[in-house]
């Protein structure tokens, strides 16, 4: 072999070489680039989280569709104290009946004063009745339907139009519903006919603590002949005395 032959294969060799290891570190140094870079995490929301506070929290929009589920997910309070006035109109007046209410373990105490002063007080427990008037010791001891006038249950009582009326209605005797703020609380109102007279009934409904804290009925010819407010009320607390029988008994935890 010549040695022009011999020189050209070794240019050619080395030239190779040279290519190969070029390419390999041209290879290396790319792969260590794309390593390094960190791609962001597309599943992150770039978005910062916000706390949203209870009073900004849409409210579930009331329609006469929908009023007798939203009225019914309602919950009382367990435990409260109230005053209400009960007004009974006609064309000259109006006579008034003041309740004081408490309630708590399931029993209803009332002390309802009539237009002539007369205290009565009546305790309505899951299965009992009791009923004496102010000052005297004797008391009447029944089943809550004892009366003689049917099953009466503590909202009736209370010569209350509660609002667990509306959710025996038909739809088509709703007549209208909304939000409103009646005597400085937000409400539910509801406004309805009774299928039994055909009168229209107005419910103010505590979205707070799910109690009627206001009701007006009017007649067929559109007169007020009813309506119920609500005075002082106190949440989470009552008087043990309330629910203390003449003779002493008390009818709620350990004494009942």
């Amino acid at each position: 072999m010549s040695s022009k032959r011999i020189l050209g294969i070794t240019i050619f060799s080395i030239l190779f070489i040279a290519i190969a290891v070029g390419v390999m570190l041209h290879t290396s140094f790319l792969g260590r680039e794309h390593d390094a870079v960190q791609l962001p995490d597309t599943s992150a929301s770039s978005t910062p989280d916000i706390e949203t506070e209870p009073d900004t929290l849409d409210r579930v929009d009331v329609t006469r569709e929908n009023v007798q589920e939203v009225v019914s997910s309602l919950l009382r309070p367990e435990t409260y104290r109230r005053n209400i006035i009960i007004q009974s109109h006609w064309d000259s007046g109006h006579t008034d009946y003041h309740i004081s209410v408490s309630v708590t373990e399931g029993v209803t105490s009332l002390r309802r004063l009539s237009p002539t002063d007369v205290e009565k007080r009546i305790i309505v427990a899951p299965d009992k009745l009791y009923i004496w008037y102010g000052g005297d010791n004797t008391v009447f001891i029944g089943s809550i339907d004892s009366t003689g006038d049917g099953h009466r249950t503590a909202d009736e009582w209370q010569m209350l139009i509660a609002y667990e009326d509306i959710l025996r209605l038909d739809v088509s005797d709703i007549i209208d519903v909304g939000y409103v703020e009646y005597n400085g609380e937000d409400c539910i109102y509801a406004k309805c006919l009774s299928p039994l007279l055909g009168y229209t009934r107005i419910h103010f409904i505590s979205v707070a603590i799910g109690l009627v804290v206001g009701a007006e009925e009017y007649d067929r010819d559109g007169k007020l002949v009813y309506s119920m407010t609500v005075g002082d009320s106190s949440i989470g607390s009552i008087d043990p005395a309330d629910f203390t029988l003449p003779d002493g008994s008390l009818l709620i935890g350990s004494g009942a």
